[in-house]
């Protein structure tokens, strides 16, 4: 009995290091930018990173830093925009947020191109940056 309850609390004990969180690791985020008429920029959805689905169009879960291949997606009401999706190459660095929108020539159409806009993630340049300079 004592050898079964000693294994439930060491399986209890090893299954949060099984499953290291999303945050643990300096990380990127990448979300789809507002909507500004006088910049020429509309929202549009991120489809996949690295040829993986998003679980959320208007943000991606937090990704590790490097390269990364982003399938954007626009369409609009106003007028007809080709190519619908178009695939970025970006060089994600860590703890920087992104934000991408479609900026457009005329509301109508035809010609779009992603414009990236970055910031850092203040939280995750706090909690890293601190870990890098502990000696250790």
């Amino acid at each position: 009995m004592k050898r079964l309850v000693f294994a439930i609390l060491l399986a209890t004990l090893a299954v949060p290091a099984t499953f290291a969180g999303m945050y643990d690791q300096p990380y990127a985020i990448v979300e789809s930018g507002d909507t500004s008429d006088v910049r020429k920029e509309a929202r549009l959805s991120i489809s996949k990173v690295d040829g993986e689905s998003t679980r959320n169009p208007r943000k991606t879960d937090p990704i590790a830093p490097g390269k990364h291949r982003l399938t954007l997606h626009f369409e609009s009401a106003r007028g007809v925009f080709r190519p619908e999706y178009q695939e970025v190459e970006i060089d994600l660095d860590a703890c920087t947020r992104y934000r991408i929108v479609a900026n457009y020539e005329a509301k109508t159409g035809p010609d779009w191109k992603p414009k990236v806009y970055s910031e850092s993630i203040g939280e995750c340049v706090k909690k890293f940056r601190k870990k890098e300079a502990t000696p250790g």
